[in-house]
């Protein structure tokens, strides 16, 4: 079975494109927490970290904070591209089962899979990642000490072991689910037809939509009556930034949660905009985003969230930043947690939307094809591509800046019922970044399946696909 493991990676090996950049990007953040966690350890750096009256293990709790905040999105990210490449090739599973594979021998090969792909991508991650281990571990040394102070890196392989373990173990958590479905593929499967399911969301994500609605509902109660309670005294503006944190953490998963039912809903209201007979691009990507929602909802919802965390947090701190400055309150907030922890969080959600359309190239290309084939000119085949990023990006950056608005308006009403002169303050350069860098992946992956479309004769690539 593990022969015919590697046999089928070779076979297709664009179908682990996506799980493949997930890994790099996640192993490349758990290679730099590993390279502070043994900097640390060095002579040069404990004499630093003690010289401020800390100690090593206590600096060293940056290197939790870049591990777990990059594991549990690499986790759900990986999750779902990882259940996302297993079901593009079902049908080549049932056909495993149809020669008389167990689903225990087909859950193996799926894991060794998964796990080889994993190692390949620390690997990219670890050489991606190794020109920036000096102001990663720089950044981190300001964290604790609020200076500039510079520690030689350890250049000894072991932080490289570290992190190749640290992303087996995120990368296995991430495919067990995955791959214990890819098991229960029944063999008729390979006779059947793949289409898409008519229903838009599962029974099980009704349920969980439905109890995060249900804590959104108690948080937004909590929150009202925190307004009438907060008092003047020491402190409870930490408790204010945490409520407005809260809120706007359970918006977004609640809205993740309804993600197919919510996105192409919004598609179709703020697209609707433009007449179809004015830009007929406009109406077949409009009219393809709203008919697929699982595959919109994928696209957009990673770089929503990392947008809406990066709003949130920024935003809330700002918010407090000004109210304290207005009160005549010195001092200035710091801001570096909040890049350490985000960071790793917004990239991988960015990558996860890139892998998600990745999946689709081939199915994309094949649509462009078809439609060139009716008669459709180039030019509108890659209008059809850039109205497609364009619906996406703006809905995806629209949500995002609602959730995160919302969540600082909450705390700017939460200070300034506690006596403070707050008005909500959104930071937009830290979301504008984010914001950019998603569209640009959107756009080169879009364009991708369009300009593979439009070389050649189109009904060669029909065929081909």
């Amino acid at each position: 079975m593990i022969r015919l493991a590697f046999a089928e990676l070779r076979t297709d090996v664009r179908v682990w494109i996506g799980p493949l950049l997930v890994a790099s990007v996640a192993s490349a953040f758990v290679y730099l927490a590993a390279v502070y966690w043994w900097t640390l350890g060095t002579t040069s750096g404990a004499e630093l970290i003690e010289s401020f009256g800390s100690t090593v293990d206590e600096a060293r709790a940056g290197s939790y904070v870049v591990y777990v905040s990059t594991a549990i999105p690499a986790i759900a990210v990986l999750g779902s591209t990882s259940a996302a490449t297993i079901a593009a090739f079902s049908t080549r599973i049932a056909r495993w089962r149809l020669a008389g594979a167990t689903p225990r021998q087909v859950r193996a090969g799926i894991t060794v899979q998964v796990l080889v792909v994993n190692t390949i991508g620390t690997a990219a991650g670890i050489a991606i990642a190794t020109p920036l281990r000096q102001p990663a571990v720089d950044l981190l040394v300001r964290m604790v000490t609020r200076g500039d102070y510079t520690i030689p890196v350890d250049s000894t392989p072991t932080a490289a072991l570290v992190a190749l373990a640290g992303s087996t173990l995120v990368c296995y958590l991430a495919s067990f689910m995955p791959a214990r479905r890819a098991a229960r593929i029944p063999a008729v499967h390979a006779v059947r037809d793949t289409t898409e399911r008519t229903k838009t969301m599962p029974v099980s994500r009704w349920i969980i939509a439905g109890l995060l609605i249900f804590a959104l509902i108690q948080q937004l109660i909590v929150t009202v009556l925190a307004t009438q309670t907060l008092g003047g005294d020491s402190g409870v503006e930490s408790a204010a930034a945490t409520l407005a944190l809260t809120l706007g953490i359970m918006m977004i998963a609640t809205i993740g949660a309804l993600s197919p039912i919510v996105v192409p809903a919004l598609i179709r209201v703020w697209t609707a905009i433009v007449p179809s007979r004015v830009a007929p691009a406009w109406f077949i990507a409009r009219h393809a985003a709203i008919e697929h929602p699982r595959q919109a909802s994928t696209a957009v919802m990673p770089i929503s969230i990392g947008i809406a965390l990066y709003g949130i947090l920024f935003g809330i701190i700002a918010t407090w930043q000004n109210a304290l400055l207005a009160a005549g309150f010195g001092g200035e907030l710091n801001t570096i947690d909040t890049y350490v922890m985000l960071t790793p969080a917004a990239l991988i959600a960015v990558t996860g939307s890139v892998a998600s359309i990745l999946l689709t190239t081939r199915s994309r290309t094949r649509q462009y094809a078809l439609i060139r084939t009716a008669g459709a000119t180039p030019q509108t085949i890659v209008g059809i591509a850039l109205a497609e990023a364009i619906s996406y990006s703006i809905t995806a950056i629209g949500l995002g800046f609602a959730v995160a608005y919302a969540s600082v308006l909450t705390a700017a009403a939460l200070l300034t019922a506690m006596g403070l002169p707050a008005i909500p303050l959104i930071d937009l350069r830290q979301m504008l970044i984010l914001a950019g860098i998603g569209v640009a992946a959107l756009l080169v992956v879009l364009f991708v399946p369009a300009f593979t479309a439009i070389r050649g004769n189109p009904r060669d690539t029909v065929s081909a696909l």
